[in-house]
């Protein structure tokens, strides 16, 4: 599923950059950089399996916990939870499922990155500020569904 979204995310049916208040976690970033679209041709989807679950790989769960960013409190940090989400799970991959689960913090992107906390912001940018400064994993900060922006400031 994730592997789906992000490919929709970059082949530009999803990647249409807008503000609507209705749909708070679809922001522009203002990277004028960022293509919309790809810009090479994919592989073809001859040698390709015709379905691949990372929960189920030869018995093996490859994905960590989800989450639910409302709760708490309602907090458009779709952003945040995407990002994290995808890099826990890359690093359960690359330590082949070993226990215990890493579990990268989304609070502290909403607290700390330049998005805009509870009221949106992009995964492209969270993983450039996860690239550039260093980020927990839940244990050291805890979910809390509130940002920079409405009362959870960034602390170390």
């Amino acid at each position: 599923m994730k592997t789906a979204a992000f490919a929709l995310l970059y082949s530009g049916v999803v990647a249409k950059r807008f503000v609507d208040p209705a749909a708070p976690c679809r922001r522009n970033s203002g990277n004028k950089d960022q293509v919309d679209h790809v810009v090479t041709p994919l592989a073809p989807l001859k040698d390709l399996p015709a379905t691949h679950l990372w929960n189920n790989v030869d018995g093996v769960n490859y994905l960590t916990n989800l989450r639910n960013q409302h709760i708490p409190s309602y907090c458009g940090s779709c952003w945040a939870h995407a990002a994290t989400s995808a890099f826990s799970d890359r690093i359960k991959i690359a330590r082949k499922a070993a226990w215990p689960d890493v579990n990268v913090a989304p609070q502290v992107l909403i607290s700390c990155s330049g998005d805009d906390g509870c009221h949106g912001g992009e995964a492209f940018n969270a993983f450039e500020w996860m690239a550039k400064n260093e980020i927990s994993d839940e244990t050291c900060s805890v979910y809390r569904a509130r940002g920079h922006d409405n009362g959870e400031a960034c602390s170390s």
